[in-house]
């Protein structure tokens, strides 16, 4: 259930925002807040459904017939300024919801049975409550009253139903054959087609009868595909915008001059749904769309709309209304270009995020590549080259220095596996590789390999090392020993000494004792060996030096701290 959350959180913020419109519609007119009390019940009884949905059913479906039949008998009903005959919008949207809710959790004959409970329920409600209004009419016709609460209430148990299995497919993983790009539009969508949804229904019950059952009909065609063109917009805004301005275009034309659909509301000359849309479309156009495509779906809206107010007017008067929706085009394009320029920011965010990562794995592969292939690589050069000095003179030698080319060929093979599976997805570069957790034993391995001069390791390592620190240390010695083998082959010893100082700092120092060192120091080495050394020290927050020593050979020494103050 772990949709239930944010179902919850969704509702009670529909529903208090619903109930808000119903509170300060009836405070226009009224004192008191009696009317404005009635769906509290209802409300109740849904967040009981949530968690209990036959328990929570039953009880709405007895609140709304057995509390509409007190209502009848004590002769008061709800003072209804937006809503169905005797039925308040916020009730009217807990209805839907209650079907969502027992669709989503319910199944086979107790689903069949709650939806059909309810809606009986709410029919009865609308009578009882209306009874009054039916034998004095008002300035009203029942014949016009009826076909649109019929309608108010098909639109209400349509949505609770295609929002109860559309909560269910989620829940249950299923697809229902929608592509990815559906799926993900259709997350990303819902709460603009939820309040889509809230709004022609707001539409409806506030229309003015002036025409029969077809009239609302045409209404609710007009309403119903304007949001699903908002609702669709994101994937090609410029089509489903012509497409919104050609659907009111055609009403308004359709029905000038005797204002049918268009001008059911005496307020406004479109419906809020239709306006609603209208500025979700804008809003993606100036997001999503090219500059010129994104004008023409602007001015293909605006043309729309300025004709129907033209042509259908509005009570406060055209000028009005006109400065009204230049003021709500200024804010949906305004919304737009600040979703665009955060889209903008987002994606060259990840551009340099992609990038840096991308440029720090090669820097690591380069890294593994010279010190550890080229190391091994350096060893067969070196052994064969020796082995080519001294094969007439000594054949034994000779002999030990190929099998010393085939060992380090074998290590080399290793290493490069080892860094072709990490680029695979096998252990990252720049990883454990051939180090392990002892790095005693890995240093005592790698100088037992040495060909040449002796090497004297000197090591108090602490207690416990961060494995990346171990790591470093042991890639600086491996490539300070392979720039021994290159450069320095008149070195008789190499010392290797790894300490601790009162400054709880790692000390690495490896010294030569080659009479005349081949390089230059390191600001002037055109080689990337002492420059992954460097950036290795550097990645640990150390200090890296390397040069001639004051008599004869080459030092290296880098030392970083064991912790780190945490900020």
């Amino acid at each position: 259930m772990e949709l239930l959350v944010p179902v919850r959180r969704w509702l009670a913020g529909v529903l208090g925002a619903v109930y808000l419109v119903d509170v300060v519609l009836y405070l226009a007119d009224h004192t008191d807040l009696s009317s404005a009390l009635v769906p509290l019940p209802l409300f109740g009884c849904l967040m009981l459904a949530l968690s209990r949905p036959l328990s929570g059913a039953a009880a709405a479906a007895v609140w709304l017939a057995g509390g509409s039949a007190v209502m009848h008998e004590v002769g008061w009903a709800p003072d209804v300024r937006v809503g169905a005959s005797g039925l308040l919008l916020s009730e009217l949207v807990a209805g839907g919801a209650l079907i969502a809710v027992v669709v989503w959790r319910c199944r086979g004959a107790a689903l069949a049975g709650v939806v059909a409970a309810l809606t009986a329920a709410g029919a009865a409600a609308v009578v009882l409550r209306s009874s009054d209004l039916f034998s004095s009419m008002y300035y009203y016709r029942v014949e016009r009253i009826v076909p649109l609460t019929g309608l108010i209430g098909l639109v209400v148990l349509i949505a609770g139903c295609v929002a109860g299995l559309a909560l269910r497919a989620h829940e249950e993983g299923a697809s229902g054959g929608m592509s990815p790009e559906s799926r993900a539009l259709a997350r990303r969508q819902w709460p603009l087609a939820g309040a889509l949804l809230v709004f022609v229904l707001l539409d409806l019950t506030s229309s003015s009868p002036s025409g029969g059952l077809s009239t609302y009909v045409l209404e609710l065609a007009l309403m119903l595909a304007t949001g699903a063109c908002a609702v669709l917009g994101p994937r090609n805004p410029v089509r489903y915008a012509v497409v919104a301005a050609g659907l009111l275009t055609a009403a308004a034309m359709l029905v000038h001059p005797t204002y049918q659909v268009v001008a059911l509301h005496s307020f406004l000359p479109v419906p809020t749904s239709v306006a609603v849309a209208h500025m979700a479309l804008v809003s993606y156009l100036v997001r999503y769309a090219d500059r010129r495509l994104a004008a023409v779906g602007v001015v293909a809206i605006v043309g729309a709309d300025v004709l129907t107010i033209l042509l259908v007017g509005a009570d406060g008067g055209t000028t009005d209304f006109l400065l009204l929706s230049g003021f709500l085009l200024v804010v949906s394009a305004a919304t737009g270009q600040y979703f665009r320029s955060r889209d903008r920011e987002r994606a060259q965010s990840v551009r340099a995020a992609v990038t840096g990562a991308q440029q720090a794995e090669r820097l690591a592969l380069a890294r593994e590549l010279h010190d550890v292939v080229a190391h091994h690589v350096t060893g067969i050069v070196v052994a064969a080259q020796a082995a080519r000095l001294v094969a007439e003179r000594n054949p034994t030698a000779a002999a030990q220095a190929l099998d010393r080319i085939e060992h380090a060929g074998t290590e080399a093979l290793t290493a490069m596996r080892t860094l072709v599976g990490s680029m695979r997805g096998a252990a990252v570069a720049g990883a454990e590789g051939q180090a392990t957790m002892d790095l005693e034993s890995d240093l005592r391995a790698l100088t037992a390999n040495v060909a040449g001069p002796i090497v004297d390791l000197d090591l108090a390592l602490p207690p416990t090392l961060p494995p990346e620190a171990g790591r470093s240390v042991l890639r600086i010695v491996q490539e300070s020993l392979t720039n021994v083998g290159k450069h320095a082959r008149d070195a008789m010893t190499v010392h290797i000494g790894i300490r601790v100082n009162d400054a709880d700092e790692l000390v690495l120092r490896v010294v030569d004792d080659a009479p005349q060192p081949e390089v230059p120091p390191a600001g002037d080495s055109s080689g990337y060996g002492l420059v992954g050394m460097r950036e290795r020290i550097d990645l640990l927050g150390g200090r890296f030096t390397a040069g001639p020593g004051e008599r004869a050979g080459w030092v290296v020494e880098a030392a970083f701290p064991l912790r780190r103050d945490e900020p």
